[in-house]
This record gives structure tokens, C-alpha cells and sequence, in this order.
């Protein structure tokens, strides 16, 4: 079915896809790519970071070529959104925090018709307030841009039924929790836009080597 699989009707504006390794979940990828809406010019990314983890960090890289084109925001409108959002202009941490998206750029590039990006990188220790803040940004800001949101999903166990895998893998999606700071973003973003969170495909290592025990999963899912 993926391979085959065109824009929908109704594209979605929000998605999230796996943070890291892309060896075997480039399918997932290009399959969010797809499903987005591609009349939407600008993109902005959320990832996660532990290094300052009770800030939000506002990425300052230039992209270089991919597909021939650079992704370069000037300092002023960075600095604008970093006020907007409560957020930190990244520079010490502007390479680690650069790192989380280097991937996703030519299935952006060639997939998408983007010509904006902003990257932020949210700590795991953000405060329900600074939340606020990024939907807030978000919600003003969705009729122009596409929201990817970067993370890996943990089970609370390596062996479950197909069925029981899904539903847990439901159950976080759908649960609020300051825990899980970058998917209380994904469930208000689904929730201003009156949208149901939809797993698309998700990937269990474990398929790939039996010999593992891992709880990891990487997931595309809409909203």
C-alpha cells in the first residue's frame, strides 16, 4: 500500500515520524512526506534534545544544498519566533540541535515544495507554560505552515501481541503527560484542528534481528 500511496484529499498538517535511524524507516518517512499538504510553502520541525533540557532551543544552521537549494532564516525572524514561543537562539548547541533534521531534508526536498524551515528543539523537562506558548504560535500559524514532529516511541514491555502493541502504541498518542512534552504538542494540534490522531505504519526492530529485546518503535503518525 505505501508505495503506491498519493497526497489525500484532505492533506494533514501535522505529522510525526521517526527521530532517528533511517536505515529501515525511510518508508515511513517518505509516507509522511506525502500525506502533508503540500500547498503549505513553510515548514516547521520539532525535535527533541536532552542538553538543555528545560529549554526550548531555536535552530540557527543553514542547510546546505540539497537538491541544489540552501534553508537559510535570517537572524532577525529567528530571534522574533524564539520571543514568540519563550524560546533560546541555539548557538553552542546549534550543530547538535542542526543534527536532528540533516536527514529529513531530502525527503523534504524532493517530496514537498517547501521553501521555509524553522527547527526547534523542545527539552524534555519544558514546562506546561512554554508548551502553551509553541500552541499557541502553532495554532496562529497553521494556514502557512506544516508541523514534523521528530520521536521514537517506548513500550513499557519488547514482547507484546500485535494487538496489545497497537493499542499501547494508541493509548500514548492519545494521552496528555509532561513526560512526553513534544506529543502533548501533537495532541493539542490535533485537537484545535478538530482531528483524530492517525497511526499510519509503524516498524518494530525486532523484525530485523531476532537476537534483539527492544521496547523502541518508530512511527508515522498524522493529525
Amino acid at each position: 500500500m505505501i508505495p503506491t500511496l498519493t497526497p489525500p484529499k484532505q492533506p494533514y498538517s501535522a505529522v510525526i515520524l521517526p527521530q532517528w535511524p533511517h536505515f529501515y524507516t525511510w518508508l515511513l518517512q517518505a509516507t509522511g512526506y506525502l500525506l502533508l499538504d503540500n500547498n503549505k510553502k513553510k515548514t516547521l520541525f520539532i525535535s527533541q534534545q536532552s542538553n538543555d533540557s528545560k529549554n526550548i532551543l531555536v535552530d540557527t544552521n543553514m542547510f546546505w544544498p540539497i537538491c541544489w537549494q540552501i534553508w537559510k532564516t535570517s537572524m532577525t525572524k529567528l530571534s522574533k519566533f524564539a520571543d514568540n514561543i519563550g524560546g533560546k537562539i541555539s548557538e553552542k548547541q546549534s550543530k547538535i540541535v542542526g543534527e536532528c533534521i540533516i536527514s529529513q531534508l531530502p525527503f523534504l526536498r524532493v517530496i514537498t515544495d517547501t521553501k521555509e524551515i524553522l527547527h526547534i528543539s523542545i527539552g524534555e523537562k519544558i514546562s506546561l507554560t512554554q508548551i502553551k506558548k509553541i500552541c499557541i504560535w502553532i495554532k496562529n500559524n497553521i494556514q502557512k505552515y506544516t508541523i514534523v514532529l521528530l520521536t521514537n516511541f517506548e513500550l513499557t514491555s519488547a514482547h507484546l501481541k500485535k494487538s496489545d502493541e497497537h493499542k499501547q502504541i494508541v493509548k500514548i498518542i492519545e494521552t496528555a503527560s509532561l513526560a512526553t512534552p513534544l506529543l502533548m504538542l501533537f495532541q493539542n494540534i490535533c485537537k484545535f484542528q478538530k482531528k483524530k490522531p492517525e497511526i499510519v505504519a509503524y516498524v518494530n526492530p525486532e523484525n530485523f534481528n531476532k537476537t534483539w529485546s527492544l521496547t523502541t518503535r518508530y512511527i508515522c503518525a498524522v493529525g
